[in-house]
């Protein structure tokens, strides 16, 4: 069979098309490698490691008024809700006493009505401080160990976003079978009541200066490093978490190199 000159050129043509396209497609595959929205660079700055936990508001001062013997109760000097001065009347009994405020408060409770009959250890009622107020939360034991006298910390409310308090643990304590941190808390809003709660952040470590890796990033105490346009894995060490970032211990990744979420 006779190849004509036309064959030859068209074969060629044929050719050159396909490698141009070949090419093409590389580097138009390169460039997406290269320049995928989904990288994301280590960034060099601060990071503060804090513990989460509920709080709960609690009053400095409470009053929970009890029978000491079976008693009937003949009068009620207040109603709940009622704002009592230090030594107003709040009940009297029908052995003669009479109960007065110990300390300026609101009455919160009533737990009986006039007429009836108190047994001892029942609570008749219970008056708070509303002025003096703090937190408590409860904490693992994990955390427990890291929380100390002083340390700082940050209360948000949900009543009250946008509105961020601040306060330093005052003290650390076991109780029942829990751990108990004690918040104070400058400046608590007088509409903050006791027995409303809120997010609590414990610093527990600062840094000014630390690589910080996207923990998007991390997987199984490795990440995916992009450099000089080749992917490869790095084990790596996570030191202080804040938020979705994370303090890099050990591992060699640099602030120039690229990461992959999710690998």
């Amino acid at each position: 069979m006779k190849i004509t000159a036309r064959r030859v050129r068209i074969v060629i043509i044929a050719l050159t098309l396909l490698l141009a396209a070949g090419v093409a497609v590389y580097l138009l595959g390169k460039s997406a490698f290269l320049n995928r929205k989904d990288r994301v660079r280590p960034r060099q700055g601060p990071i503060v490691e804090a513990i989460y936990a509920l709080g709960t508001v609690k009053s400095e001062n409470v009053y929970h008024l009890k029978m000491g013997v079976a008693a009937t109760v003949t009068a009620l000097h207040v109603r709940e809700g009622q704002e009592v001065r230090k030594a107003d009347p709040l009940a009297a009994v029908d052995t003669g006493m009479l109960f007065r405020a110990p300390f300026s408060g609101t009455v919160t409770r009533i737990y009986c009505e006039r007429g009836e009959v108190v047994m001892p250890g029942v609570m008749v009622l219970t008056v708070m401080d509303l002025s003096k107020k703090y937190v408590q939360l409860s904490l693992d034991q994990n955390s427990a160990l890291r929380v100390r006298k002083g340390l700082k910390a940050e209360l948000s409310f949900e009543t009250l976003r946008g509105t961020l308090l601040r306060g330093a643990v005052e003290s650390i304590y076991p109780s029942g079978g829990q751990f108990l941190a004690r918040i104070d808390v400058k400046g608590m809003p007088a509409e903050i009541l006791p027995d409303m709660t809120a997010d609590v952040a414990i610093e527990v470590s600062r840094k000014e200066s630390a690589l910080l890796l996207p923990l998007s990033a991390v997987n199984n105490g490795s990440v995916t490093v992009e450099r000089d346009g080749k992917l490869r894995q790095e084990r790596v060490s996570i030191g202080a978490v804040d938020g979705a970032w994370g303090e890099l211990l050990e591992g060699d990744v640099r602030p120039t190199d690229l990461l992959v979420p999710g690998r």
